[in-house]
């Protein structure tokens, strides 16, 4: 379900308290105990986020857990509670919603990790979830006597779109091939229209054996680890640059503490980060909790694309989409160019209101559309032809299809259609070399033989991931190497370096929108006495990624629909002015 790919300024609804069911066991002790993994007794209720980390007093797992674990009939166990479901989501996909999809995966041991072989988002036969599995952990505990504890994160993320339900599992197994009931728990999402609760223990079987791709899997552990930058809390920012009040960059703007997934500010090599909220305490793996894109990949997928291709192909951000996307008329799309689409400014629309044709019904059956040929039909026709491309914006996620099509289809002509342009652009020449996470190996495509990349959304991240892509970009300048990645003039319009290319106005004088990157004025916010343009990328639901002129990076995701920062702005110019950057 994809209800709009892009930010809507309305407050969420309220969302209901912790469950008073949750607070039960002191810290030292457990309610998912042995005795309940290796039971039958139900799980009646969430459990405190707690359940699935190390107790103190925890020792050194004796037992190893290389192998296949298979969930045996998820979709007859675990219970549900729905918190907010304005679409009636849970009725339309009930009963199968309310339960996990089959779960039959490879992990690979080493040490204390317990490291998935198959990463990122996982595919599925399930009508609504597909599987994220991020790299957990094993360790042994007095009172589990001979059994070792596993615990894991894991999301659901659903098919075609990218709202993102955050998760834990935990296991007890042995060094016979033994393994407990497997208990889950989801608490947590960055999901503006559908918040709910998921829990339950489902028998399990584990059969041990070597894994292919293990040697690989770690290596691919230890070299992202190696890379992530160092965290600390966001309340030491405050330590580390007297003045600066932390609480101004989390939630004074208008975002509810219940709608905030996670927050933080980069400063000087330094990732300042907040905790990673849930209904049940805080999430125990926040440096791996995976998070949607929505449309902040049409700045770093579709956007880096077509300046990288530009880079390499000069002139092809010019070529127009007819000729390369036979699909479209050259009579209405003979004259707009590849970066008219980019910019959302290709002429064609039914009414240019803010988001209204974004947000129809027709729009949005496009953004569930699974088959690309109906996809590229629609993205091609549905709109009429109103004003000249490159002069009127207006929102389409439509458009940023058309522009990931006609560029697959240049790369497979040059190439051949087995190469995927997705990671024979982006992924191989420049998330590999940064060394992001296994999350950004891939992303949301169709479902058939075409697998069109959608450019406009369904990428994943990491906080570390999105933090260490705009620092890349912002001071870095995305060389690699020392050398340029992306066409020059593309790259400073994107960023805002050439004050005569800024442009359009897509909804307010101080906002602007470039290269499919926004800009906010703001000037007026720190008192500068000239503009200050500084680039961001948005995303649907309430996402900001802020690149700011004095190399700090803020960031933020949240589900309640709101879009508001200039409180983080007003911190980081105390950290560094900002008008002084500017100039």
């Amino acid at each position: 379900m994809n209800m709009n790919c892009h930010n809507q300024m309305v407050i969420a609804i309220f969302l209901v308290s912790i469950l008073a069911s949750c607070a039960a066991a002191p810290a030292s002790e457990r309610y998912l105990t042995a005795d309940f993994l290796t039971g039958t007794d139900a799980h009646e209720q969430p459990v405190r986020m707690r359940e699935f980390s190390k107790l103190p007093g925890s020792q050194t797992a004796d037992a190893e857990f290389t192998g296949v674990l298979k969930l045996l009939g998820p979709d007859q166990h675990g219970a549900s509670r729905t918190i907010h479901d304005p679409f009636d989501i849970v009725g339309r996909f009930s009963p199968s919603i309310g339960h996990l999809p089959a779960f039959d995966f490879e992990f690979v041991q080493r040490e204390a990790d317990l490291v998935p072989v198959q990463r990122g988002v996982i595919r599925t036969k399930h009508p609504y979830w597909e599987y994220i599995l991020q790299p957990g952990h094993v360790w042994k505990e007095p009172a589990d006597g001979s059994w070792t504890r596993a615990a894991l994160p894991f999301s659901l993320q659903e098919r075609v779109a990218n709202c993102t339900h955050n998760g834990m599992l935990t296991w007890l197994f042995d060094g016979e091939g033994n393994v407990s009931r497997v208990a889950y728990q989801v608490s947590s999402e960055t999901c503006g229209y559908l918040k709910l609760d998921l829990w339950g223990a489902i028998p399990a079987v584990f059969e041990a054996g070597d894994v292919a791709g293990a040697d690989a899997a770690i290596r691919r552990l230890d070299k992202h680890r190696a890379a992530r930058l160092p965290v600390k809390p966001i309340a030491t920012l405050a330590e580390d640059y007297p003045g600066v009040d932390p609480t101004n960059i989390g939630t004074v703007n208008g975002v509810k503490p219940e709608d905030m997934t996670v927050y933080g500010m980069l400063v000087d090599g330094v990732h300042y980060r907040s905790s990673c909220a849930t209904r049940h305490g805080p999430y125990p793996y926040c440096d791996s909790l995976p998070l949607p894109s929505y449309s902040t990949a049409k700045s770093i997928f579709a956007g880096l694309a077509l300046m990288r291709m530009e880079k390499r192909h000069p002139g092809i951000a010019d070529q127009t989409v007819s000729s390369l996307v036979p699909e479209c008329s050259a009579e209405r799309w003979g004259d707009v160019s590849l970066v008219d689409a980019l910019d959302m400014a290709t002429g064609s629309y039914r009414d240019n209101g803010y988001e209204v044709d974004e947000d129809s019904a027709p729009h949005v059956e496009f953004l569930e559309e699974e088959s690309h040929a109906k996809r590229v039909d629609f993205a091609c026709n549905h709109f009429p032809r109103r004003v000249d491309p490159g002069t009127v914006w207006v929102y389409h996620t439509s458009d940023t299809y058309l522009l990931g099509t006609a560029l697959t289809n240049y790369v497979s002509k040059r190439h051949d259609p087995t190469v995927d342009f997705y990671r024979h652009v982006i992924v191989e020449p420049m998330w590999h070399k940064l060394n992001l996470s296994p999350l950004l190996d891939d992303t949301k495509r169709t479902y058939d033989d075409r697998s069109q990349a959608f450019a406009g959304y369904g990428l994943t991240y990491e906080t570390d991931d999105i933090v260490r892509i705009a620092h890349w970009l912002n001071t870095r300048n995305g060389e690699l190497n020392g050398e340029p990645t992306f066409d020059e003039r593309l790259f400073s319009g994107a960023l805002q370096r050439n004050a005569d290319d800024r442009g359009l106005v897509p909804v307010y004088p101080s906002l602007r929108y470039n290269n499919s990157v926004w800009a906010f004025n703001a000037a007026e916010s720190v008192g500068c006495d000239e503009d200050l343009w500084i680039p961001f990328m948005s995303g649907y639901g309430g996402i900001t990624v802020a690149m700011l002129p004095n190399d700090t990076i803020y960031y933020y995701f949240s589900d309640g629909y709101v879009h508001r920062w200039a409180s983080a702005v007003v911190e980081s110019d105390k950290i560094r002015s900002l008008c002084r950057s500017h100039d």
